[in-house]
């Protein structure tokens, strides 16, 4: 005995509704990343809305291109996710060594981008000509403890 398509369509819509879930909250499939699953629910909700929107009478290669698109769309958005993050980090590790840098007595100068580089700055005190390094992941303060004004 067969079950209806609408039936089929609700009880599938159920699943993938409970496996985004599982996904994100990762208990079940610790093995892959937190990013690696975060993706893929991405792309099943994606996928449940573009099929959705689909008409009834869609060619099956129409079908496999709403799901291209989906995995292309959930990319998209985790790589802006992801920029975002490490924008955000940038941005803390530029207030964390602008903050060290003047408890030290240093007054640095503009932060200018490192050469072949998107998240990657570098600023030098205007006094000393110490250097400090940051980027999305890591800091370098190669400032002297004490600001040596002129003397460097």
């Amino acid at each position: 005995m067969s079950k209806s398509a609408e039936v089929e369509l609700t009880q599938l819509k159920h699943a993938i509704s409970y496996l985004v879930g599982l996904l994100e909250e990762g208990s079940l499939v610790d093995r892959y990343d937190k990013n690696t699953r975060e993706e893929i629910a991405s792309v099943l909700q994606m996928l449940v809305s573009k099929v959705a929107d689909l008409p009834d009478t869609i060619p099956e290669h129409l079908v496999q291109a709403a799901t291209v698109r989906s995995i292309i769309a959930a990319k998209e958005k985790h790589a802006e996710i992801h920029l975002s993050e490490e924008e955000e980090n940038l941005a803390r590790h530029m207030r964390e060594i602008e903050a060290a840098a003047s408890i030290q007595g240093h007054t640095l100068g503009e932060w200018e981008r490192v050469s072949g580089s998107k998240l990657e700055y570098q600023a030098t005190c205007r006094d000393c000509d110490g250097l400090v390094y940051i980027s999305h992941a890591s800091t370098y303060n190669l400032l002297i403890d004490g600001c040596v004004r002129g003397q460097a």
